[in-house]
């Protein structure tokens, strides 16, 4: 054990205990750390789940990026391309790049007694992932579009079912109005429940093979290719190098499309969560600051109260650096058990929430039913040695009281 450490110890243990006025400084100077650290990691975590479950939701209903016609949507029913293109192989070669589906959307409306709602068809064919849809499941089955024949089945939101009353089994009467009136009869074989309102509202899941036909559109023509990324790609980094890379590969035979992000098309909720990240590095900012400031408030009594044990320490030839690693040392101690306590307590605050969903949520305000939580170790062990670093670095503010003891005159005084 060093000397620094040692002397330390026995300051610490002085102002542990008894009635002094330090060892109630100490109690404020951790529990201010502990729920500082706390408050920091509990909102980190949240901003990460909502990040991670909007993520997941928009790219489970668009794709992570989405090769389109020029100044069209994905949802564009009105101007296909071919799904030949020279630069597919190109972008599924990309380690990152997990899937490209074609996609068929249909604009029409459904029918129940005198009800209709306006909704869109998104046309898919058997080689589709239903995972995102999979995972939102809440009644029946997916649908099977394997055959050789366009099959039937559709699979609609939890919010359609309830506004026309469709259950698993309902026969969906459709109009598709184009050229002329296209009517066809549907069956609900699943229902699933996103919780992202602006398309819950009106998207259904169909046999690619009918939207295309009452589009007027050939087999090889789509609205729209979707790009699926892995889960833990960068998409604005990714899209900047697909992007490139379709622009710079495309030939005079291939369809003219462009490439456009998920974060574009739902513009409005990626701003949201832009908007909760400042949030977040405001309380970062003001529980550092809380935290530091009362850790100063906390040593400084120490001082004062060990201030004949400093004026000795130079007595004996300590320097002021020397004196001030004595303290910080003191101070280390404290800062470390409230990073100790309040990293328990977030994680258990945390883990609660994840596994039981104690703290609901309007989905049609927040896009969950729940507070989502996604728990990152790096990034909190790294929140952890950035706090310390920043409390340390406040506290050397008191090296300026230290350099100002005479132990002459402290040593008088005892």
């Amino acid at each position: 054990m060093s000397v620094y450490k040692f002397i330390a110890s026995g300051i610490r243990n002085k102002s542990d205990g008894g009635e002094r006025i330090s060892s109630m400084s100490t109690r404020i100077g951790l529990v201010s750390v502990a729920v500082s650290i706390f408050v920091i990691i509990v909102a980190l975590c949240v901003v990460r789940g909502f990040r991670s479950e909007i993520r997941f939701k928009t790219s489970g209903y668009m794709g992570d990026l989405a090769l389109v016609p020029p100044g069209q949507t994905p949802l564009n029913d009105l101007y296909p391309f071919t799904d030949s293109i020279s630069v597919l192989d190109g972008l599924r070669s990309k380690a990152y790049v997990k899937n490209i589906q074609r996609v068929a959307y249909a604009s029409g409306l459904v029918r129940e007694g005198e009800e209709l709602l306006g909704s869109y068809f998104k046309g898919v064919d058997s080689l589709y992932d239903f995972s995102f849809f999979a995972a939102c499941l809440d009644d029946g089955a997916l649908p099977d579009y394997s055959s050789k024949l366009a099959s039937n089945e559709i699979l609609i939101s939890r919010r359609i079912a309830d506004k026309m009353g469709y259950e698993v089994g309902s026969s969906v009467p459709a109009f598709f109005v184009k050229e002329k009136v296209n009517f066809r009869t549907f069956k609900v074989c699943g229902i699933y429940d996103a919780q992202l309102e602006e398309l819950d509202n009106s998207m259904i899941v169909a046999d690619i093979r009918h939207c295309q036909a009452v589009n007027g559109w050939q087999p090889d023509e789509v609205s729209t290719m979707e790009v699926v990324l892995d889960k833990r790609a960068n998409i604005d980094l990714c899209y900047s190098e697909l992007e490139e890379y379709v622009f710079s590969n495309l030939t005079d035979d291939d369809p003219s499309v462009f490439l456009l992000s998920v974060k574009r098309i739902f513009s409005n909720l990626f701003d949201w969560l832009n908007l909760l990240d400042y949030n977040v590095l405001t309380i970062l900012i003001l529980m550092m600051a809380v935290a530091g400031f009362n850790m100063i408030s906390t040593l400084l009594i120490i001082l004062f109260e060990n201030i004949s044990s400093i004026g000795l320490l130079k007595a004996l030839g300590m320097t002021t650096t020397s004196v001030s690693k004595v303290f910080r040392n003191v101070a280390l101690h404290i800062v470390g058990k409230g990073l100790l306590w309040g990293n328990i307590a977030a994680l258990v605050v945390c883990l609660l929430q994840k596994v039981f969903h104690i703290v609901k949520l309007d989905p049609v305000s927040y896009f969950v039913s729940y507070v989502p939580i996604e728990i990152d170790v790096p990034l909190i062990l790294l929140i952890d040695a950035v706090s310390v670093a920043v409390i340390m670095l406040i506290l050397m503010l008191t090296s300026t009281f230290i350099a100002k003891v005479d132990p002459a005159k402290t040593l008088r005084m005892e």
